[in-house]
């Protein structure tokens, strides 16, 4: 698994090396962070200081985390599951 840490995401943010942001929901119900660089192939995943997956668990709490700390965004997909 690729992973990238909250400061790599947002030192990639602020430099534009961010293709594509995906949004992927577990099968529990939780949400993810999959990004998509621009100068490297593969998707990445966003993950704690301990190196697990970063979470949420609503959607509305991730979109506000996002907006928050992030001035501008790139294009952002939504994967749901059933």
């Amino acid at each position: 698994m690729n992973a990238i840490n909250e400061a790599e995401l947002t030192d990639f943010m602020k430099n534009k090396a961010i293709k594509r942001l995906t949004i992927v929901q577990s099968e529990e119900g939780k949400y993810r962070i999959v990004i998509n660089l621009t100068w490297k192939e593969g998707d990445w995943n966003l993950v704690t200081t301990r190196g697990g997956p970063r979470e949420w668990a609503s959607l509305d709490r991730l979109i506000r985390h996002l907006s928050d700390k992030y001035e501008s965004l790139p294009p952002i997909t939504l994967v749901l599951c059933k």
